[in-house]
């Protein structure tokens, strides 16, 4: 707007300055003004030599060559008196009113183009500005007064955080570096899961180093325009250079730095190719003084640019992993520091309850803990609390609200018995931890398992032990009922997944050999596999083996669960009635029914003589039903 009112302001004064010239021009050059009896005077006495009429006025000219203009009140009456005299006579048009109409037309154009020009420069000076404004609204001072962050908040990650101490100690100390000739590598490559730290380990990097941060998100760069996201780089890197040292960190690197092998035809293509070549050039541009250092996030490494992954560019690429139980163990301890824990809360069990869980989604599962401990107007958090929020977070909210038939809670209590039954009973499985039939989210019940300890490859008889678990709900339903229902379909598609990851992804199937049918290209986010192209007559063996292996499992579960009957009936009627066992009343429910099974048959509490925990079974709740 100000720039607006500065033109305007311009204009007028040059309207004012034009209209002043002219007026004192045409007070200068216009004609002698006399009276109509002068007129008439000179005209009787034979002074005039041409007269010129232009509408109601007249110029005459003298003899003497002066001119004079007046007014006349009849000019045709004139023009007849004139007829019989030597003199010239001469018409003009009035063309006053029509030169004004002209000159406001051109002024009121002349007042619109710099209308015009005013807001299109002010929108270029406004792009201009937030052009500049990009880079150093996106810039983190250090400041000495705020909390930051630094490695003391980053658990679970040792490996990385041993990797990326020389970078923090490069920023610290450059001169250490450049004195023995090393240099610092340019870039650092974060890559893995979702939620496993890549952002908050780069800005620990920037607290440790105390050191500017600039923090970008690969979709910043990415514009309709082409050009746009290029500048924005060109701009990123020169203001960068007036604040090293300091740290650069683009999170989501994958949506500006995907691969140009495809081709960049389209717009929105070309935009990403520009900007990643404005990228690359500008990290090739660092000279072995720049104390800058590029720190980028990605979940998909497989699909960057590998010019972008070279050495010199993004020299290192650190892969940042789910937390193992010691690192689950640390990371709860930070997320629960400022949280009022009950104090027999163990977090070595907590981190034993959740295998896989991410540094984000330990820190959901304290949140979702505390927020039930207050909803409940406990002043402390519980471990209950912490098993809630962890079925809350794999399952779902429970559904309270849904109703079942008897029918339909009695088959789906044999059906998660089945799966109980069959664990407890195969070596290779893991212990059972959990058995409920309350609804959570989309299951109807689930079977919990939890491995002692964390597995980072498995064997050919733990996977198969999976399968046929999860093959223990459908073979308990016929065994039971005789039919088939639609609640193993989950169980069906998690056996058909492992069947065929083990044929085709790990080399396990004897007919098939070590031989790789699928792959798996989605990077850190997971996803289904590709199978690979092959024969008619290889897909046929591929599927052959799956089937093989699923119907060999299904018929070992059939087996157990009839084997297993009458306990199989003991802890579908204990699961109707409790609806949740847990694992230390699984142990007992499997004692008692062993020892019962030598002794009598059916018993009470106060019948077991021989049960090994019979000051805690829960047989004095329950009544074991045969």
């Amino acid at each position: 707007m100000a720039i607006l009112i500065r033109n305007l302001f311009i204009f007028f004064i040059f309207t004012v300055i034009g209209v002043g010239s002219y007026g004192f021009w045409t007070l200068e050059h216009r004609l002698r003004t006399v009276n109509y009896s002068e007129f008439r005077y000179c005209l009787q006495h034979h002074d005039l030599v041409s007269i010129t009429f232009i509408g109601n006025k007249v110029i005459a000219t003298h003899r003497a060559g002066d001119s004079y203009e007046t007014s006349v009140p009849n000019p045709e009456k004139l023009i007849s008196e004139l007829q019989d005299r030597n003199i010239q006579i001469k018409f003009k048009k009035d063309r006053s009113q029509q030169i004004f109409d002209t000159f406001a037309l051109i002024y009121v154009v002349l007042l619109l183009l710099t209308v015009i020009i005013s807001l299109s420069n002010k929108r270029k000076l406004e792009d201009k500005e937030e052009k500049n404004k990009f880079a150093s609204d996106k810039l983190i001072l250090p400041d000495s007064n705020a909390q930051k962050i630094t490695f003391a908040d980053v658990a679970g990650i040792p490996e990385a955080l041993e990797e990326l101490q020389e970078i923090v100690n490069f920023l610290k100390n450059p001169d250490q570096y450049a004195d023995i000739g090393a240099v610092s590598p340019k870039g650092v490559l974060l890559q893995g899961p979702p939620g496993t730290g890549k952002t908050l380990l780069s800005r620990a990097i920037a607290g440790e180093a105390e050191v500017p941060f600039y923090s970008f998100s690969g979709s910043d760069f990415v514009e309709m325009f082409v050009g746009v996201g290029a500048s924005r780089v060109r701009d990123i890197f020169k203001e960068a250079k007036e604040h090293a040292p300091c740290i650069i960190f683009i999170d989501e690197i994958d949506a500006v730095g995907g691969s140009r092998a495809g081709g960049a035809t389209a717009s929105g293509q070309d935009e990403r190719s520009q900007t990643l070549n404005a990228l690359l050039v500008e990290m090739d541009g660092f000279s072995s003084t720049d104390t800058i250092v590029v720190l980028a996030a990605t979940n998909r490494p497989d699909i960057l640019d590998p010019a972008l992954r070279r050495p010199g560019r993004f020299d290192r690429q650190v892969n940042i992993l789910p937390p193992d139980i010691k690192g689950r163990r640390k990371i709860l301890a930070i997320h629960t520091a400022k949280v009022n824990l009950s104090p027999d809360v163990d977090l070595d069990k907590i981190a034993h309850m959740v295998p896989g869980f991410t540094g984000a989604e330990l820190a959901n599962l304290v949140n979702e803990a505390a927020l039930l401990a207050a909803r409940n107007n406990k002043q402390h958090v519980e471990i209950e609390d912490f098993e809630f929020a962890r079925d809350r977070i794999l399952m779902g909210v429970e559904r309270k609200g849904m109703i079942m038939s008897a029918q339909d809670r009695k088959i789906l209590a044999y059906h998660e018995a089945g799966h109980a039954i069959v664990a407890k009973t195969l070596p290779d499985a893991d212990p059972i931890h959990k058995i409920t039939i309350i609804p959570r989210g989309r299951a109807l019940g689930q079977t919990q398992q939890l491995s002692v300890n964390d597995k980072t490859s498995y064997n050919y008889d733990y996977l198969k032990a999976r399968i046929t678990i999860l093959m223990g709900g459908r073979a308990a339903e016929e065994v039971a009922f005789s039919q088939k229902t639609t609640g193993a379909q989950g169980d069906i598609v998690q056996a058909t997944e492992i069947a065929t990851n083990m044929i085709c992804k790990w080399g396990m199937s004897d007919a098939i050999g070590p031989q790789a049918m699928v792959i798996d290209d989605s990077g850190f986010l997971g996803g289904a596999a590709q199978r690979l192209e092959m024969s008619d007559k290889s897909s046929e063996l591929v599927d052959s083996e799956i089937k093989k292996l699923l119907l060999q499992c299904s018929k070992e579960a059939t087996n157990i669960v009839k084997e297993q009957f009458y306990l199989l009936k003991q802890l579908a009627a204990i699961l109707l009635d409790v609806e949740t066992i847990d694992d230390e009343e699984f142990d007992i429910i499997m004692a008692c029914h062993f020892t019962d099974k030598i002794e009598a048959g059916i018993h009470e509490m106060d019948q077991c003589k021989k049960c090994p925990a019979k000051d805690s079974c829960i047989h004095s709740k329950i009544k074991i039903i045969s």
